[in-house]
């Protein structure tokens, strides 16, 4: 997954390294977890040449131009942190610059383009501005609810939940939740490997006043799921079923199945195959195994399924 993180000038400087630095610890991770996975990139991007001063007066280099990014190809998420407004009538001025606004164009031409969205805090207040909320459910930063209701009355503003996902739009509510987001899209890839990177960040799990702020993603974390992935990832050489799975495991099927689908959104027999088909690109990717060597290590005996697994068949 390649992520490009929005520098608006007056950002929040927290928002914009947490998710840099978040999407670092999970791809330094993701060889513990399983090298078959993707990589995460992570890059910065702008609206224009000039470099962005923070809201902290950290001077950020020009990175690559939004206008320059084609969805799918350079990046294929774009997401935007908080600005640092300090009360609704600064969060209405900063919405009224011209480089925000040339943010809020650019975003609206990847939109259209097919590229997915993500925002935290005051960010969620550009993809609003810019019309890309409308008609979606959304979150935002809970002081400025009453001015973002007001302004964007066609956005389904969701505060319930800490991380509002609809399709390929993910919005975060309050400035901590930026690490909350990107776990989340981090789990899009492996929860386990969301796992591995929460519990790398989160140094001291001790009760202290902190654990006040741990993560909405580890409040939402289902071991299960998590053990559920790191089996199957050790046992995929072997043609193992969901039976199998939930036996290791210690739990009935019926439990395995409803679990998996109430976190994953699929089933554990097409999280399996999905795991399968990510391996199989891997070892094609990066080894001379011919096909049949491949589908064994998949856990197939006959090389057909590896074409078929590549065509979602």
């Amino acid at each position: 997954m390649k992520i490009g993180v929005v520098a608006l000038g007056g950002c929040w400087d927290s928002g914009l390294t947490a998710v840099l630095d978040v999407l670092r610890a999970a791809d330094a991770a993701r060889v513990r977890v399983d090298s078959a996975l993707p990589p995460l990139e992570s890059v910065v991007v702008t609206a224009a040449e000039e470099p962005v001063r923070t809201a902290g007066g950290l001077l950020v280099p020009s990175g690559r131009l939004i206008a320059d990014c084609v969805p799918g190809v350079d990046l294929d998420l774009l997401l935007v942190p908080a600005l640092a407004a300090q009360s609704p009538s600064t969060m209405v001025d900063a919405l009224m610059r011209q480089d925000v606004r040339a943010v809020g164009s650019q975003l609206r031409r990847w939109a259209a383009a097919g590229g997915a969205l993500a925002a935290a805090c005051t960010g969620t207040f550009v993809l609003a501005e810019a019309g890309l909320l409308d008609q979606r459910p959304a979150t935002t930063t809970w002081w400025l609810r009453d001015l973002f209701q007001r302004r964007y009355p066609a956005v389904k503003l969701d505060m319930e939940h800490m991380v509002v996902r609809d399709g390929d739009l993910v919005t975060a509510g309050a400035a901590f939740a930026h690490i909350d987001l990107t776990l989340s899209l981090v789990a899009q890839v492996s929860n386990r490997l969301a796992s591995e990177t929460a519990g790398a960040l989160l140094i001291d799990a001790r009760p202290t006043p902190s654990t006040g702020t741990m993560s909405h993603y580890l409040e939402q974390h289902d071991q299960l799921v998590s053990d559920f992935e790191a089996w199957t990832r050790m046992h995929l050489h072997r043609p193992v079923t969901v039976a199998d799975a939930a036996l290791a495991l210690g739990v009935t099927r019926r439990t395995l199945e409803r679990r998996v689908r109430e976190r994953l959104e699929t089933s554990p027999y097409a999280f399996i195959r999905r795991l399968r088909a990510e391996r199989a690109e891997h070892l094609r990717a990066t080894t001379p195994l011919p096909a049949a060597d491949i589908a064994q290590q998949v856990g197939y005996q006959d090389p057909s399924a590896i074409r078929r697994l590549r065509r979602g068949e």
